[in-house]
Formats: C-alpha cells, structure tokens, sequence
C-alpha cells in the first residue's frame, strides 16, 4: 500500500483515497460519510449525522479556504474547520488538519470553514458586523464516528488509510503536549498544537510556541484592576519569525507576541517584527480584529534572535497612546500568540518569567 504525504494531500485526491478506506464500513466505526464544506459564507453545515453524547469523533480535512486567492492567502482544515454538536453546542475548531472529541451531547454534527475570531459566542452565531463574503473554496471532511475508543479505532484503521490521516490522527493523540496550570486555548481561536511546556532549567518552566501555517492564542484569565503603575514584565526568546517583512498589511499579517487583554474587549500585543520599526503601533489590518486588537512593535533588531531579551511595558501608557478614548478598567487576561498561517514561515518563541507589576505588587503568572 502506497501511502501519500499528508501536507501534499488535496481534497480530489483525499475524496477518492477516504471512499475506497470507508467502502463497506472498516471495524470499530459507527457511522462514517464525507462532507464537503465550502467557504464559511455558506454558513453552518448539516453533516446529516446525530451524534449521541460521550461518542467519541475523529475530522479528516483536506483542501484549502482561499480567503484571497489572488494574493496566494489560504488556510487548510487546522485554521479553518469548526464543529459543534447541536444547532446550541459550543463550537470548537479542529485542532489540525486531524481532530478528535467527544461529543457532548446528543445532537447533529455542523461543520462550518471560517477564519478565526469573528464569534458572537461560543454557540457559534456570527459577528453581524462583520462581513462573510468574498472567501472561496472548499473542504472535504471524513467524518469517523467510533464505536468505542478512537484511539483503538485509529490502529485498526491506519492500516488500511492510504492517506495517512489515521496514523497521523493516533500520533497526535498519544504525544499531546501539556500546557501549565492557568494556561487555555482563547476558545474564538480554537485548540492548536503550536504551544507546549518545556523545562528552563532549576526547575523552572517556559512555554515555546512552533507554527508553520497555523494561528494560535493561549490565554491566561486575570480580573485585576488596571492603573497607570501598571506594567508588564517578561522575558522571551524568538529563534525564527513567520514573516521576512513588515507585518502591518493583510497579507504579511504573521507575528509572533504577548498581549493585554482588557475589559471593553480590546487586547494590545507586544511584538517582535521582521522589517517594522521599534516603537511602531498600528491597528490589526484583519476585518473583526480591527476593531478590537492593536499591536506594538518591541523588538525587531534580528541580532539578537536567540538571546533571551527581559521586557517591561507601561500597560495604560501604551494603549493610551495606540487607542486613546476612554481606556478599560480591567485586565482580564494575558495573551501568547504565534500566527503564520498566510505566509506560511515558520514561527519560533519561547515565553518565561510572566508578571503583571504595580506601586502595590507583583503578580507572578508564569510559567
């Protein structure tokens, strides 16, 4: 059996591969059937499955979402493919191009392809003002309901996928890296596997981010309050960034950074640049985050990638100066983010020593 390149697998060649796997049914599985998912202006899609709560699930996607095809800027099945459970279900976006979970509750199967972000809520209603038109393309999604454990079904069908997704899928399951206590996937951006714990030495942890193609946010939720003693201290070590140019424009918008998340929704990051100039600000150039996220250029002297570099920032001074208006009350959260899904670079960073200070302490976040 001659098994294909995962990454070098599109959606004709995946429907043909995953109909002769799926004909008559493999063992183990409950229900299984292929559904294509086009560009997220179709909206939510009924998969035509009911799913019984605790069913466990696996997604295979292939294909791409061209959000603009012209500029060559499209996301495969990790960026773009969400399912919930149930027309009331919280959504949740596949963790790669492979996903498994257990289902929740009883209900429908509902595939959509979006970008991340623009959620009105958990229940996956979407933003009213923010527009859902001009993305094209599509996904073919496998959809595998198992009959018991997925991961004793993925052995047994891995020998018979030529596409390799299965073996794929049980890897991933089994070697799930740990994140620190406090630490989450920000949920509108959905679970990835760029993030991990790692050791720093005595003791001590980091959290290191790996993206190629992807775009995630690990979140750390705070309730503290936000005065002009307020700064934000840590320390980062950036090896490689996801874009060689500057990364104010829609289609070099890949960063790597550390942001405030505030009470009125706004977040502000700090954040190594390729090309841009240090103390650079400027609103997000993406629709829905626009309107929502600034960004702050820290570092971009690309003579000290490698070096672990400790920062500070006034928090209330720098968004302030970005935003202006009235300014939050609150810090309700720390961000990480690492984003390189339009250009494709790969994106290397390591995070440790996290602190929010003020004239009346320090809180130590971690790792």
């Amino acid at each position: 059996m001659a098994l294909h390149k995962v990454e070098e697998l599109d959606a004709n060649k995946a429907r043909i591969l995953w109909a002769k796997t799926l004909s008559g049914s493999p063992p183990g599985l409950r229900a299984c059937l292929m559904v294509e998912v086009p560009a997220y202006s179709a909206g939510w899609i009924d998969s035509g499955l009911d799913l019984r709560t605790g069913e466990e699930v696996s997604l295979f996607s292939a294909g791409t979402i061209w959000i603009a095809k012209d500029l060559g800027i499209g996301v495969k099945g990790d960026v773009a493919l969400w399912h919930q459970t149930g027309a009331s279900g919280k959504v949740a976006k596949s963790i790669g191009i492979t996903t498994t979970f257990r289902a929740q509750k009883d209900g429908r199967l509902r595939l959509v392809a979006k970008p991340p972000g623009e959620w009105l809520d958990e229940t996956g209603r979407f933003e009213p003002d923010c527009p859902h038109e001009g993305a094209t393309g599509s996904l073919i999604v496998a959809v595998l309901v198992w009959q018991g454990s997925a991961r004793e079904g993925l052995r047994t069908l891995k020998v018979l996928d030529e596409t390799g997704m299965a073996a794929r899928e049980l890897a991933r399951i089994e070697a799930t890296p740990p994140l620190p206590p406090g630490w989450r996937h920000l949920w509108r951006v959905g679970e990835t596997e760029i993030f991990r714990a790692a050791p720093l030495g005595e003791g001590k942890l980091q959290i290191c981010c790996q993206t190629r193609g992807g775009a995630g946010i690990l979140q750390y939720p705070l309730d503290l309050p936000l005065g002009r003693s307020t700064r934000l201290a840590w320390a980062w070590r950036a090896d490689e960034l996801p874009s060689k140019v500057r990364e104010d424009s829609f289609a070099a918008h890949d960063y790597l950074a550390i942001a405030v998340e505030f009470d009125n929704g706004r977040d502000h990051t700090y954040m190594w640049s390729a090309a841009l100039s240090e103390g650079k600000v400027f609103p997000s150039p993406l629709p829905w985050w626009d309107k929502r996220e600034a960004h702050q250029v820290v570092r971009s002297d690309r003579a000290k990638l490698g070096a672990w570099l400790e920062e500070q920032q006034p928090v209330l001074d720098d968004y302030e100066r970005a935003v202006g208006g009235v300014p939050p009350k609150r810090i309700v959260g720390i961000w990480l983010i690492a984003k390189s899904a339009f250009q494709r670079r790969t994106g290397l960073c390591c995070f440790a020593r996290i602190r929010i200070k003020s004239d009346s302490g320090e809180l130590f976040i971690g790792p």
